[in-house]
């Protein structure tokens, strides 16, 4: 078992793996780029030399003037995106110290949250004790207990009643005669037939023995509805005696200065939401960030793409592409060796082009990755998985999983179904289910944060009941 900070922990550290394998990733791709870069000026310099072997026989005598002038251009191009990318990285570099000063704020903000919601915790297990002992408390709380007793029983009662009356009506219902006299209230002063239908009326009811149905049929329709208006009564009763009882808790807890150290609570909570809304802002402007550091390690920025679009298009210039074709259609052997080293330079580059398109698959796989992680650790601060008290069952297991996930074995919906069926509340010091906490209705007691107090008192509203120390009574989930 592992501590919710410990999980938080462990979180960070994968995502701080992942932005270490785009890292890694966006370092390759650098490096092959400086070598495409490297090729690039080389084959620049194969121009050059192989318009001075043949300088005899050109016709353009500007043609080296002009590579020349293509050079430093594109290496005034690759100076303008060093300084982009150096400011860049200053950028990133700032960002990430302000998200790393804001995750230490947030830890201090929490352990003081952490402090707040023990505070109202170890008072309000000081008061339960204090009440668990007070005769005068006692004696509502077992009043309180015995009219939900009632209660429960007299509905249950109703209910079977009415189950009853379903099943055992069904035959009258079924019957056409008898409902036909039933529903023109024969036997009644209600009964305003006369005359010959009347009298047949008499002669229908004979026959069927109407007289006794009718009065079983009453009975089975009439007990239902007292035994409701009965229940009705003791539940009206048994809330006045919870309302009572909780009367006393909120008596007990005012006077203990709860709600004021409930405040502090609040005033702490509203404190991390903050910081987490500015982490949260922070996180979204250092993606931004790497999502530009990422173009200019792909060679897909501004400066890049206008350097090597400009050098393709010199490249590709009517001169140079004569000077490389009359290389190849005479048999110098100076041509040959310059021809030569073109010709690996472009089987280079081919290679490495395909290389970088792998590089730039995975890199944003990894991308992705850390994306969801990050969501997902937002979400599990949200949750505030990382508080005082939660615990996670397998530490191993989670350890796996979030390697599973930044491989891309585990998707980001079943790593938070894991991790939310592993979380855990231990036990505080005082008891939600104490007196009025424990009938189903919600608690007073545990007015923290959240955590365990808000997990019973979901579960008594949705259904649960409770019961515990404090003397409440297992309703069911109450009326």
């Amino acid at each position: 078992m592992i501590s919710g900070r410990q999980t938080l922990s462990s979180i960070d550290q994968a995502v701080n793996d992942a932005r270490t394998r785009i890292a890694t990733i966006e370092s390759q791709i650098e490096g092959v780029n400086g070598r495409l870069a490297e090729l690039q000026q080389a084959l620049t310099q194969d121009y050059k030399d192989l318009a001075q072997v043949r300088v005899g026989l050109m016709t353009d005598p500007e043609t080296l003037r002009h590579l020349d002038q293509a050079e430093r251009q594109a290496l005034a191009l690759l100076s303008q995106r060093e300084s982009a990318l150096r400011e860049l990285e200053t950028k990133l570099q700032s960002a990430d110290a302000l998200r790393q000063t804001l995750e230490r704020e947030r830890s201090a903000q929490a352990a003081r949250l952490d402090a707040a919601d023990a505070a109202v915790d170890a008072a309000a297990a000081r008061i339960q004790t204090r009440l668990d002992a007070d005769p005068d408390y006692r004696r509502q709380r077992e009043q309180a207990t015995e009219a939900e007793r009632l209660a429960m029983h007299a509905s249950e009662k109703a209910t079977r009643s009415e189950e009853e009356r379903e099943q055992k009506g069904a035959a009258f219902r079924g019957d056409p005669l008898f409902l036909y006299l039933w529903e023109r209230n024969h036997g009644t002063p209600e009964d305003k037939s006369w005359g010959l239908f009347r009298a047949l009326d008499r002669w229908v009811a004979k026959r069927i023995g109407f007289a006794d149905a009718r009065a079983n049929f009453s009975r089975l329709n009439e007990i239902p509805e007292r035994l409701r208006e009965h229940a009705r009564g003791l539940q009206a009763g048994a809330e006045s005696e919870y309302a009572a009882l909780k009367a006393l808790d909120e008596a007990a807890r005012a006077a203990d200065g709860i709600p004021a150290l409930e405040r502090i609570v609040a005033d702490e909570q509203a404190s991390l939401d903050a910081i987490d809304e500015r982490i949260a802002h922070a996180e979204s402007d250092q993606q931004v960030l790497m999502a530009r550091k990422a173009l200019f390690a792909a060679g897909e920025d501004e400066h890049t793409r206008k350097a090597v679009n400009f050098m393709a298009a010199e490249f590709q210039r009517e001169d140079l592409m004569e000077l490389r074709r009359e290389a190849l259609a005479t048999p110098y052997p100076e041509d040959d060796l310059i021809v030569g080293r073109m010709l690996q330079r472009e089987d280079e580059r081919r290679q490495l082009a395909a290389s970088i398109q792998g590089l730039k698959d995975a890199i944003l796989q990894q991308q992705k990755r850390l994306t969801e992680l990050e969501a997902l650790r937002s979400d599990f601060k949200r949750s505030r998985y990382d508080r005082a008290g939660s615990t996670f069952g397998d530490g191993d297991m989670i350890a796996m999983l979030l390697g599973q996930f930044v491989n891309g074995m585990l998707d980001r919906d079943n790593l938070w179904r894991i991790l939310r069926e592993q979380q855990r509340y231990r036990p505080q010091q005082s008891d939600p289910t104490f007196g009025s906490g424990g009938y189903g209705r919600g608690t007073v007691w545990g007015g923290g944060s959240g955590g365990l107090s808000d997990i019973v008192g979901s579960f008594g509203r949705s259904g649960g009941g409770g019961g515990g120390s404090g003397g409440g009574f297992r309703t069911g989930g109450g009326f």
